[in-house]
């Protein structure tokens, strides 16, 4: 084998290397959480995790443009998706409505909400499969 194969050979080995200790590292059991700049790192505890009821007044569509899906519920933000991201996390769900678009229709109703605590101080369903955000037609106050 000559110097150059070998020099080849070992730089393989290094790039192997760090692409699983990336991978390991990636999968050391920790839910990343959402950042100021909406990069998703860190871990999340569930002392972030908030309930709460109300009434929605705003959808806002923004991740058919690269930005965040919300709806706005008591005056508290709860992101539901981000436009241009693959989840890499668990993501909550909806229940009560088949899709985002659909709580236009549903402004003014009553809705549940469990869901985790952003640094900015809205709420986000990134982070925990078990989030949710409900929608009902049934006021529970």
């Amino acid at each position: 084998m000559s110097e150059k194969n070998k020099y080849i050979l070992i730089g393989v080995a290094v790039v192997v290397l760090v692409i699983i200790a990336t991978v390991w590292i990636n999968k050391s059991g920790q839910t990343p959480v959402a950042n100021e700049t909406g990069d998703v790192q860190g871990t999340e505890t569930e002392s972030n995790a908030k309930t709460f009821s109300g009434t929605v007044s705003a959808v806002d569509m923004g991740c058919t443009y690269d930005m965040d899906c919300s709806v706005t519920i008591d005056g508290k933000k709860i992101i539901l998706a981000r436009g241009g991201l693959a989840p890499t996390v668990p993501v909550g769900k909806l229940i009560g409505v088949n899709s985002i678009g659909d709580i236009k229709g549903k402004i003014g109703a009553f809705a549940n909400v469990y869901a985790g605590l952003t640094p900015e101080g809205d709420y986000t369903l990134y982070g925990n499969a078990d989030y949710y955000v409900e929608i009902t037609t049934i006021s529970g106050k």
